[in-house]
């Protein structure tokens, strides 16, 4: 009698059985489907469910599913026959409920077993796995490599327990972390062992009740809420998601654990950012999937999750016929009895798709010029707190990399994602465009993304999410190279047009790893968030190639571009940086002070120490105790703080640019100032402000605003009546010699040495001897229409890019009105889970009618934050993606610099630089200002 065919597999978006029209685990909804267990990717409400028992209560508890659909549910050995087919479940072992799935052909007795996600250890609260033979084998094989040998669970658990007890013993929380489904109840049930007290977080809590009403014999310890306030003395069990909320966060004394088998690689902790981790898993590991196959004894295997193509080549040396249903062992599966394969297809075929595994990727080790290497590092940067640490991480990257690669790494880990010289000009990639290449590469229904979107307001994790959803399985072993993804880069830039720009995008995220596509993302959005500013990039970039810091910083400035230093600095040619025309350098920057007193204290008083660190983490230069001077008594310098934009013009025989405070060049806007500039006789770097002018009056950065046209429009320049003019301030340098290393004073006797054409103008400088005369003079720039002063150390060097403490402003808020919060919005970054941005109003007077006035994101702390975000969402009228229309119920004190008319906003006025100086609790909304005293203070007609 001939052997009977083997039962049909098909792989497309899920592993589908044709002959009894079933899918296996499908993560789309689907007419008739196997689901294995109750995590979320591997349930759809479909319109039948085969399941066990256990798991068909979870999935109606945590989903609420079923509600008119068809659920079969038999007990584990029951045999249910169907469509020529018995069907058996097993139990898997993974978690509480979880089953395999045994498959025998009634007609000739052909069997299949599908694992679903499995372990043959005893777990504490999942029942034994069971094996039955079959002549196909779909198995998973999450950890199928050699080095996944999970240590004995009571060693694991021995481990977790004393980091517990010596965590308690220290004063400190344990925290410890796993999924919300089967992990979780995993950690509880060996805590039930240390006999200590037990907070869990919401979603546990919900899951452990009904693993408790379902499993009735089974000791947990007692447990409770998660508290803030009464965490001292407990262990807080929670999901990953939770172990950076702001409440945990706010427990100074936390130590975190995570439980998961990816605890065996290298860099574990990097990746989840804890403080210890446990090889704890729900999964089987290589010596079980081997013992599995063993036992069940199959004519032919199919891997499926994790590592498939590898595990599939371990059982084929072995002796075995296997397959990867998901890689590029074959391309489509139509299992018969006249298809044996003999050979792996070449490398180039195109891959089938895979499903959604719920282990996490395990990171990797990357050549160095990888952009999984780059992205890595990256990863680390964030996590570690420690700026040293931090150094060392982008360093050891750096380092490694190619001069080709190298300074585009650096400049990206910078946030910078060309060389400024190039002045290339935005990519015109907005979300729009990333947002349709996501969805084309993942093949995500638009309500599924928008879901992940909302929970997250962040790109860089939206995107990784998103991917992580994609139906095509992408290798672990990424060969995308630094190279690669510039290359990228440019070809976004040679699109044309939303529709093939996205289309770009998208094959390039169809093919990319999800951790690479969502750094990309990053890059494209300009939110890299990882901590990696330039003055740490500097000092890392010193540290790999052996150079001082201050030498590389200098180069840096010098050559107005990271990338170009790091080059010279693998080269030991960092004395070869020099200013160059036309290559744009980073604006010296002024610190705030808030009294005139704190200007002359800083300047006259000041001890010989060095200034304070600036906004990105490095130094300036020291300063001078200056009581007296050569001429007498101190002397402040002061130049009024012009309301227009930083631009620094560039200007040869043959050619004039300006460059905006970031590096870009916006030439094109200026005309009249371009004509007038050719008029110098020199060479010439100048630093300076664009002042918009109307019937020779000065006018307002909102008024110059109305100059700047639009590129996406096609529009350089906007005819008005409003004309424009360069005052220069500094010269950085001249006829092919750098100043930036002589005094203010020097370089300014150079700026007043030059004839200055017609709409170029010299910035007057005052000197005050007292507080009171900085004062004074303060009063006269806002009279003047000015925003404030700029203090200067007339023997301070020009240090681009730095906001140190010898160039130091004085720009008092205007006033402050009493608002009332009318729509509250979710933050971005670390802020992404609360409520941090807020629309507000003031009041109309006769109608009582709320008018927004403005927008602000800052000046509230965390708690504050978290405070705020509790009441808005008890307080939400409506919601509208990320904006929550709000109860009118909260009054802040805004701070801001002017205030003028726009249409932005329907009370006819918008706030500049408006900031949240403090919650009036002790206000009502009957208290706020109105808009006629707004309308006052902005000088408008009533």
């Amino acid at each position: 009698m001939p052997a009977p065919a083997h039962i049909k597999v098909h792989h497309a978006d899920g592993i589908y059985l044709p002959e009894p029209d079933l899918w296996l685990d499908p993560p789309f909804q689907k007419g008739r489907a196997f689901v294995s267990h109750a995590h979320s990717d591997h349930f759809a409400r479909h319109a039948q469910t085969i399941c066990s028992p256990v798991t068909r209560t979870l999935i109606e508890r945590r989903y609420g599913a079923f509600r008119n659909r068809e659920a079969i549910s038999p007990a584990y050995g029951d045999v249910v026959e169907e469509g020529g087919f018995a069907i058996r479940l097993l139990p898997a072992g993974h978690i509480y409920g979880s089953a395999m799935l045994h498959l025998t052909r009634l007609s000739d007795g052909a069997s299949l077993l599908y694992t679903g996600d499995f372990k043959l250890r005893q777990g504490l609260t999942a029942e034994p796995a069971e094996l039955l033979p079959a002549d196909t084998l779909i198995l998973e094989t999450t950890f199928g490599l050699p080095q996944f040998h999970f240590p004995p669970m009571a060693k694991i658990l021995e481990q977790m327990l004393r980091f517990v007890r010596e965590t308690l013993e220290d004063g400190g929380i344990p925290v410890l972390l796993g999924y919300s489904l089967g992990k979780a109840q995993e950690i509880i049930s060996a805590l039930h062992l240390a006999g200590v007290p037990v907070m869990l977080h919401e979603s546990i809590l919900k899951m452990t009740a009904a693993y408790r009403e379902l499993h009735p014999g089974h000791e947990f310890p007692e447990y409770e809420p998660f508290d803030p306030a009464q965490a001292h003395g407990h262990v807080l069990v929670l999901p990953p998601s939770a172990a950076r909320s702001q409440a945990v966060r706010r427990l100074k004394v936390c130590r975190t654990a995570m439980l998961s088998g990816w605890a065996l690689t290298p860099g574990a902790k990097y990746r989840y950012q804890v403080d210890e981790v446990f090889p704890l898993s729900d999964h089987a590991d290589y010596p079980e999937l081997i013992r599995c196959v063993e036992v069940v004894k199959p004519k032919v295997v199919y891997t499926v999750h994790g590592y498939t193509s590898e595990f599939a080549q371990d059982l084929r040396q072995r002796g075995w016929e296997a397959w990867s249903l998901v890689s590029d062992d074959q391309m489509e599966l139509s299992l018969s009895a006249d298809f044996v394969p003999t050979t792996t297809p070449a490398s180039g075929t195109a891959s089938p798709e895979v499903l959604h595994t719920t282990a996490e990727e395990p990171p990797k080790v990357h050549a160095p010029e990888s952009f999984a290497t780059w992205c890595v590092t990256c990863e680390r940067v964030a996590a570690d707190a420690s700026r040293l640490k931090k150094q060392e991480h982008l360093a050891a990257c750096l380092g490694a990399l190619r001069e080709e690669n190298l300074a585009t790494a650096a400049r990206w880990f910078s946030g910078l994602l060309d060389d400024p010289a190039a002045q290339t000009g935005p990519l015109q990639v907005g979300w729009s465009v990333i947002r349709r290449a996501l969805l084309q590469a993942s093949q995500l229904r638009e309500q599924e993304y928008r879901a992940i979107s909302r929970q997250q307001a962040d790109t860089g994790r939206t995107a990784f999410l998103v991917l992580q959803r994609r139906p095509s399985q992408v290798s672990d072993g990424s060969t995308i190279t630094i190279s690669d993804v510039a290359a990228i880069f440019r070809n976004l830039r040679a699109a044309r047009g939303p529709n093939e720009k996205a289309s770009v995008l998208q094959q390039a995220l169809k093919d990319m790893p999800a951790l690479e596509g969502s750094f990309l993302v990053r890059l494209l959005t300009g939110e890299l968030r990882v901590g990696s500013r330039e003055g740490l990039v500097e000092e890392a970039v010193a540290k790999a190639f052996n150079v001082e810091a201050d030498a590389l910083r200098e180069a840096a400035m010098l050559s107005g571009d990271i990338g170009r230093a790091a080059v010279l600095a693998s080269r030991d040619a960092l004395d070869e940086a020099q200013p160059t025309l036309f290559i744009p350098i980073k604006v010296m920057l002024a610190s705030p002070e808030e009294t005139a007193e704190d200007i002359w204290e800083r300047i006259c008083d000041g001890d010989a120490k060095t200034a304070d660190d600036g906004d990105d983490g490095s130094t300036a230069a020291p300063l001078k105790k200056q009581s007296t001077s050569p001429d007498g008594p101190c002397k402040v310098w002061l130049e009024d703080k012009f309301d227009g934009i930083r631009a620094q013009l560039h200007r040869s025989k043959d050619q004039v640019k300006i460059f905006t405070r970031d590096l870009k060049d916006f030439t094109d806007q200026f005309p009249e100032i371009v004509q007038s500039a050719h008029a110098l006789k020199e060479d010439v770097i100048l630093d300076g402000e664009l002042i918009a002018f109307s019937e020779n009056k000065k006018l307002t950065f909102h008024d110059l605003q109305k100059r700047l046209g639009r590129r996406d429009q096609g529009d350089l320049f906007v005819s008005s009546d409003i004309t424009v003019r360069y005052i220069a301030f500094d010269m950085l340098w001249k006829n092919g010699v750098g100043l930036l290393h002589e005094t203010l004073a020097t370089r300014r006797q150079h700026l007043e040495a030059m004839k200055m054409p017609s709409l170029l103008r010299r910035i007057a400088v005052t000197e005050a001897r007292s507080p009171e005369e900085v004062e004074d003079a303060f009063h006269a720039a806002r009279r003047n229409g000015n925003e404030g002063l700029i203090a200067k150390d007339r023997d301070s060097l020009y240090t681009p890019g730095r906001r140190g403490k010898t160039w130091l402003k004085l720009k008092k808020a205007f006033s402050t009105l009493d608002v009332v919060v009318v729509k509250a919005e979710q933050g971005h970054g670390k802020r992404s889970h609360v409520l941090s941005d807020y629309t507000f109003a003031v009041r109309e007077e006769g109608t009582g009618a709320l008018k927004v006035i403005g927008k602000a994101y800052s000046g509230l702390t965390d708690v504050e934050i978290e405070t705020l975000t509790e009441h808005f969402k008890e307080h939400t009228l409506s919601q509208r993606g990320h904006v929550r229309t709000v109860t009118p119920n909260v009054v802040l004190e805004i701070a801001f610099d002017s205030i003028q008319a726009s249409q932005r906003h329907d009370s006819g006025l918008a706030l500049r630089f408006p900031r949240i100086k403090a919650i009036r609790t002790d206000k009502t909304p009957a208290d706020i200002d109105t808009l006629a005293y707004a309308r006052k203070l902005a000088g408008v007609g009533q």
